[in-house]
């Protein structure tokens, strides 16, 4: 049963609003520098087209918390007061995608409120980035327009952030969507496995040791960026977490299903052989790693 939604609000006041609520405006201290063409490209966009199929995006794990019984937590997504923290480009790249996690959750969830104090997090680290031509005021109406109208919101969420990624990727910027993929992925882990340790269900902890292969093909496309400083740190976070995910086995994949309009792949598979031991130790690794991230 779905939590009764919250009145709605008058576009100007929202806005006002939210704007307040994640802080004043804090000029980047840091610039990442834009991609160059070099031999990696083709490489690049197939492992990229491979992770667009094998990972899940943030709404997906949302849908999939939501169907095993979970009960929305305030206290797990990041708070939007912390955006003023993050003035170097690196870190906005990070929790731009922390925030689309954060933003699905709540989203899948029905909270309404919360959605829009993370739309408009989103928004300005956005700004900061240089990528207000996709996640404009113009995005801000839409979700407002539509914010007692879940399925229409999860839709204009999950086309947003997309759009992003491709408008990074025309414009030469790859590598702060690589940032972004990977601060979405680590924080719907982290939500994913604070859940799972919290709750048993069967299907979400396949879902957890599902993303041991998600995980290879996300360390592929960081490691065709290998003279980026600004993803070395990430990458050994990934590879670390991929040393806890080494021995986790089990059936991949599954039935492909719909929920919300987005294909959840792994419904129906058998429980795969993830221990108890395994999933603590994910979970607190990637606490540790999101923690950094978001501070």
């Amino acid at each position: 049963m779905h939590r009764p939604l919250k009145p709605r609000w008058p576009a100007l006041a929202a806005i006002a609003v939210l704007i307040s609520a994640c802080g004043g405006d804090a000029p980047p201290q840091e610039t990442l520098n834009p991609g160059t063409a070099d031999g990696l490209e083709d490489a690049r966009q197939r492992t990229g087209r491979k992770i667009f199929y094998s990972i899940p995006s943030p709404m997906e794990t949302a849908a999939l918390l939501k169907r095993a019984g979970a009960a929305y937590d305030h206290g797990l997504p990041n708070d939007v007061k912390n955006v003023d923290r993050y003035t170097v480009a690196s870190k906005q790249a990070l929790n731009l995608g922390v925030y689309g996690a954060d933003l699905s959750y709540a989203s899948v969830f029905n909270q309404t409120q919360e959605s829009m104090f993370y739309t408009s997090c989103s928004k300005r680290l956005a700004e900061s980035l240089g990528v207000t031509d996709v996640f404009n005021e113009a995005t801000l109406e839409r979700m407002e327009r539509h914010v007692n109208d879940r399925d229409s919101l999860l839709n204009i969420v999950s086309s947003t952030y997309w759009d992003v990624d491709a408008y990074l990727k025309e414009n030469g910027r790859e590598n702060i969507s690589a940032l972004m993929f990977i601060g979405g992925w680590v924080e719907g882990l982290y939500i994913a496995t604070q859940v799972a340790a919290a709750k048993p269900s069967a299907e979400l902890r396949q879902r957890v040791a599902d993303q041991k292969y998600a995980l290879e093909d996300l360390i592929d496309l960081v490691g065709t960026y290998p003279d980026d400083p600004t993803l070395v740190g990430p990458l050994a976070d990934l590879r670390a977490l991929a040393d806890l995910f080494a021995d986790v086995g089990g059936p991949a994949g599954g039935e492909a299903t719909q929920e919300n309009g987005v294909t959840v792949v792994g419904a129906g598979a058998p429980a795969a052989d993830l221990t108890d031991e395994q999933l603590l130790a994910i979970r607190d690794k990637v606490a540790q790693v999101r923690n950094d991230y978001i501070n």
